[in-house]
């Protein structure tokens, strides 16, 4: 007898939306394959294989590992959900009799459901080098089974025989690599307008300032960048609004912007399993009972480890960062012609408006290069050991007329935080059906497939077309007309909707001449 199995998940990868929640769950649908054989023999026929399957435990189980020069090797478990798939009220007989002589297997379908928390972070690889941080999920099946001796086969016969010394119950397990990806929205049939985000930037750091303390501290800047900005976008917008308030005219004039300089960077926290208690705070991780050492990882790379790591015992956590911008490009920004921009703002006080669109890199092997960290641009996230952030560096120069003559300058520092995420691929379009019916029109102008042959769901719309992230309906932009009874003058008056053949007629010849 050969018996094998396999899990086939219903979709290619895990997809989960928004930013990530404890109160919420998502769907991991599929089924476990068991294929069952007779093995050819040389010394007897092809027997039926039997067998009395006895459970199905399915378990998934997630990890995140870290491998540093500094803090060498730390991995913690993410979850570990176990569910045993319902068989029915007694165990299931399969069998391939009728079929045994054949070389295709008899396969059985169990099918399964596992509920996922919807605050996983993304799956994530160890960078070359198996230098950083990996993010893995597996899905294990264990199918238990009890081996039936076939009452009809030649009790002399060789596997007869040899029955007494085989163990009657068995177990066989397999694994499957679950990719959990996660997208900034769901996906949409119509590209959504980008939000933006405004950011009213205060007390900038002036460390070198020359110019007086009263006079810088009345300007204001406010930055306004994407909410989310795509992992596949080559540049990121950004819109600078400068103003002085409270400002006495005559320093309003004295004062002008020369420049203002930008830096993108991605940074990349690596820590120790011992310092996790503030991701402890927001997400439910397994306790201790089920953390290494107590209970091993299914799946530690340990072979990441090398031994040239020699970690440092008081190092808890370390960083490393590279820059987002193409190399050569400064990403410093100079004003053309008049520079006094903020010469009215005693009397209007409004905003002066920058627009530029920055560009970014997607590959950071040469901004990262002798540093240990992603070499690629990653998704904005956190794990528990381990976290990807970006931010933008702003540097905005101004220069100031003493009374002397001279020119003094300050450079007002700030911080902008950024949030990298993927977009979800586009809906298809809702006629999409319609059109492909058409598409199958033969040339004699009949169809290969009648309509009523489609599959009865279709036509239906997508949850996200009729609901939004909080499952509130959505109101239709174009909403019916509400019903109105007819009366019953209009019920016994005739009315025609199309011309008679006599109107047609003078249609016809009036177009004619």
């Amino acid at each position: 007898m050969s018996l094998s199995i396999d899990i086939v998940p219903l979709a290619d990868s895990l997809d989960m939306y928004g930013e990530p929640r404890s109160s919420s769950a998502y769907s991991l649908s599929g089924h476990v394959s068991i294929a069952l054989s007779s093995p050819y023999s040389v010394f007897e026929r092809r027997r039926p294989a039997r067998i009395l399957l006895q459970s199905v435990l399915l378990t998934f189980d997630g990890q995140t590992e870290v491998v540093t020069e500094k803090l060498g090797y730390s991995g913690i478990r993410l979850c570990s959900y176990s569910k045993s798939v319902e068989l029915g009220p007694r165990t299931i007989e399969l069998t391939n009799e009728g079929q045994e002589d054949t070389d295709e297997p008899c396969r059985w379908n169990i099918v399964f459901d596992l509920p996922i928390p919807g605050w996983l972070p993304a799956s994530h690889d160890f960078a070359a080098g198996d230098i950083g941080a990996s993010t893995q999920y597996f899905l294990h099946a264990v199918v238990q089974f009890l081996v039936l001796d076939d009452q009809r086969a030649n009790p002399w016969s060789f596997s007869t025989l040899c029955s007494p010394f085989r163990s009657r119950a068995r177990s066989i397990q397999t694994c499957k690599t679950i990719t959990l990806r996660r997208f900034i929205e769901p996906p949409t049939d119509e590209p959504a307008p980008v939000g933006l985000v405004n950011y009213l930037l205060t007390g900038p750091s002036t460390e070198g300032a020359q110019i007086p303390a009263d006079v810088v501290s009345k300007i204001q800047v406010l930055a306004s960048v994407p909410k989310h900005v795509d992992v596949c976008d080559n540049v990121l917008p950004l819109t600078l609004r400068l103003r002085t308030k409270d400002l006495e005219d005559d320093h309003c004039k004295r004062l002008q912007l020369k420049q203002f300089a930008v830096e993108i960077f991605q940074e990349e926290t690596f820590r120790r399993v011992t310092d996790v208690s503030v991701y402890q705070t927001q997400y439910p991780l397994p306790s201790a009972d089920c953390q290494p050492p107590n209970k091993p990882l299914l799946h530690a790379t340990i072979w990441n480890l090398g031994l040239f790591l020699n970690p440092s015992p008081n190092t808890t956590s370390t960083t490393c960062s590279g820059s987002l911008l193409p190399g050569g490009d400064s990403g410093i920004y100079y004003l053309t012609g008049d520079r006094h921009i903020f010469a009215e703002d005693a009397e209007t006080a409004s905003w002066y408006t920058l627009e530029t669109s920055i560009p970014i890199v997607h590959d950071l092997k040469s901004s990262l290069e002798g540093v240990p960290g992603a070499s690629k641009l990653c998704p904005s996230g956190k794990s528990p050991i381990y976290g990807v952030s970006h931010s933008l560096k702003l540097t905005v120069t101004c220069e100031y007329e003493m009374p002397s003559g001279e020119l003094v300058g300050a450079d007002l520092k700030f911080t902008i935080p950024l949030t990298f995420g993927r977009v979800a691929p586009p809906l298809p379009p809702r006629d999409i059906l319609p059109a492909l019916y058409t598409a199958m029109r033969l040339t004699d102008g009949s169809y290969p497939l009648m309509p009523e042959l489609l599959p009865f769901c279709a036509n239906l719309p997508a949850y996200s077309q009729l609901f939004d992230s909080q499952g509130n309906r959505k109101m239709d932009a174009t909403p019916l007309p509400l019903y109105s009874p007819r009366s019953s003058s209009d019920s016994e008056t005739p009315v025609d909707l199309l011309p008679t053949f006599n109107e047609k007629q003078d249609i016809l010849d009036a177009t004619t001449v």
